[in-house]
């Protein structure tokens, strides 16, 4: 792992970010449960495959700690680039004394072996001009780039991804993608609760369920910016 010490000279430390590669256990191969589809049965998701995956995500950081929270209990490894790192804290909080996770302030490159028994999530929290293509990813990493709301350059990220998850969405951030009526009126309709997974031939519509610890760290589910 090459970076200096997490949040250095932004008055935050969280660990040493090379401490990710001390721990190796193993996933799940049958993928990150995301929560429940509408008849009740379990969504998950592989986040993390052999083939290297670039995910975007519209929603902000709840949903984020949420899918980070959930990635390290399955094993992998996180490591987060942020412009504002106070919004982490409920994460870091939740993973007290875990060297699974590393937040750094700003753009802070990442370099770890990642294999399917240790994969690594790498999220980009830059805000919403976040650049289409950033470095080289290896098997076994997933990079998630955060858009807090859709802007073209966002929409531009968004459809270049492997894989695209986005809370309920504004009639301005839909006429941005491209998606048919009946998909559009569906994601602005969604509760604060839900996610949905476009692409790949059908999207999927998914309640996230949060467990009563999830919504004690990082409250109860919302859209925030």
């Amino acid at each position: 792992m090459s970076a200096g010490p997490v949040g250095a000279g932004a008055g935050t430390h969280l660990g040493a970010a090379e401490q990710l590669a001390w721990l190796r256990v193993q996933a799940d191969p049958a993928g990150l449960v995301l929560g429940r589809s509408v008849e009740r049965e379990l969504v998950p998701v592989r986040l993390f495959r052999e083939d290297p995956v670039r995910a975007t995500l519209i929603g902000g950081w709840w949903l984020a700690s949420l899918v980070a929270f959930r990635a390290l209990a399955v094993g992998a490894l996180v490591a987060v680039n942020t412009t504002a790192p106070d919004r982490w804290h409920p994460l870091v909080r939740a993973v007290q004394g875990s060297d699974r996770l590393a937040v750094m302030v700003g753009d802070r490159p990442v370099k770890a072996a990642a294999s399917w028994s240790s994969p690594m999530l790498l999220i980009d929290d830059l805000g919403p001009y976040a650049p289409a293509a950033r470095g080289t990813l290896t098997p076994w990493q997933t990079r998630l780039t955060v858009l807090p709301w859709l802007t073209p350059a966002g929409a531009v990220v968004a459809g270049s991804a492997t894989l695209l998850m986005t809370q309920r969405l504004a009639p301005e951030e839909v006429g941005l993608l491209r998606m048919d009526d009946r998909t559009a009126g569906l994601i602005q309709a969604m509760h604060d609760d839900m996610v949905a997974l476009v692409g790949g031939g059908a999207n999927r519509y998914v309640w996230l369920t949060p467990t009563s610890v999830e919504t004690h760290f990082f409250g109860a589910p919302h859209r925030s910016r």
